[in-house]
């Protein structure tokens, strides 16, 4: 019997998994943007807590509205809320005819239900905002960014 215990074995598997994220310098691709860790998930009834941190960064020449979101194998989570953060701007500075291009240390956290034992693809995206125009988003930019996935007992 493995004598570990569960918060211990969870540090450990944190300790694991984090370097094999591939969350250092996110890409652009395409509309929206992905990094994608696996982690195994050790009980059914338990909870997973998810948290990004690093540079999140939007820019516009008008109003824009961003969505960076959490997907446990390719769905948002449902139980109990996604877990999101938008980041909005009114507008860029016409009168300059310039964008608004601030960098923001930022974190994107919470907990997710429902979800089976197991290995369970845990993925950062960013997307646009419903009935919002889209804008250049990027994640990362010039910083260290991090997923932390852990499992807490309910």
């Amino acid at each position: 019997m493995n004598m570990v215990s569960l918060p211990a074995r969870l540090l450990l598997l944190s300790g694991l998994i984090l370097p094999l994220c591939g969350t250092e310098k996110a890409r652009q691709r395409g509309l929206r943007q992905r990094d994608e860790c696996t982690f195994t998930k050790m009980r059914s009834d338990s909870s997973l807590r998810v948290l990004f941190s690093g540079s999140l960064r939007l820019k516009c020449k008008t109003a824009c509205c961003q969505r960076w979101y959490f997907t446990f194998n390719g769905a948002e989570c449902a139980a109990p809320l996604p877990i999101e953060s938008i980041i909005y701007l009114d507008q860029g500075s016409p009168e300059l005819n310039s964008t608004i291009n601030i960098h923001r240390t930022s974190a994107v956290e919470g907990l997710c239900d429902g979800i089976q034992a197991g290995l369970v693809d845990v993925a950062i995206w960013v997307g646009t905002c419903a009935d919002y125009p889209r804008g250049d988003a990027s994640t990362g930019w010039n910083s260290v960014s991090r997923v932390i996935i852990e499992e807490l007992p309910k």
